[in-house]
């Protein structure tokens, strides 16, 4: 009696569909990672040092209307409310366009703490621009530019800053310290925005 010879199956490993699940699981995961970064409010932050000077551009837009995004970069008594490492912020010399702000805070530069002070001279125009530049404190030289712009239903923000440290801050500081902290600012900044459009 002849055995019957089964026919060849294909090769099919026993978890191929376990495998391609979890390679869809994987590529989703990978989706929603780029889709939170997209949704950063800083889209470019670059930071350059030239051996003494620190000069931070960077650009942000948040999903409100500009005079929401005003309200809140100018809330300056109540910025330490959502500004990290910020302790305290009060306006002393009051101005309708020009003011002086005096603020506190605490600045983390990996392991290191600097505790810091400042006193700026703020000039105000027409809701499209803050210039600040200290003209009391911890640093040498700090001095912001802050460009506001309608686009689409939000706010383009352009941010430049130029600081020299003194030691031992200069000691501690790198570009990349720089612009981490800069943007863990500005996140809050625009949750802070964000929060008073709802």
């Amino acid at each position: 009696m002849k055995s019957r010879v089964q026919p060849a199956r294909p090769y099919r490993p026993f978890l191929s569909r376990r495998a391609l699940c979890l390679a869809g699981v994987a590529g989703l995961a990978s989706c929603l990672a780029g889709a939170a970064r997209a949704e950063s409010p800083v889209k470019t932050i670059e930071v350059t040092y030239d051996g003494e000077t620190y000069v931070l551009k960077a650009v942000m837009f948040a999903a409100v209307p500009p005079a929401t995004a005003w309200e809140v970069l100018t809330d300056f008594p109540n910025m330490p409310k959502w500004v990290p490492n910020l302790r305290e912020s009060s306006i002393i010399k009051p101005g309708e366009k020009q003011f002086t702000i005096e603020q506190k805070g605490t600045a983390k530069f990996g392991a290191f703490t600097f505790n810091w002070a400042s006193q700026r001279e703020v000039v105000l125009t027409q809701q499209s621009s803050i210039l600040s530049t200290q003209v009391k404190g911890s640093l040498k030289k700090q001095q912001s530019l802050m460009m506001l712009s309608a686009e689409g239903e939000g706010t383009r923000m352009n941010y430049r800053l130029e600081l020299v440290p003194t030691f031992p801050a200069s000691a501690a500081l790198s570009e990349d310290l720089l612009k981490r902290e800069t943007e863990e600012q500005f996140v809050a900044i625009v949750g802070e925005m964000l929060k008073r459009k709802k």
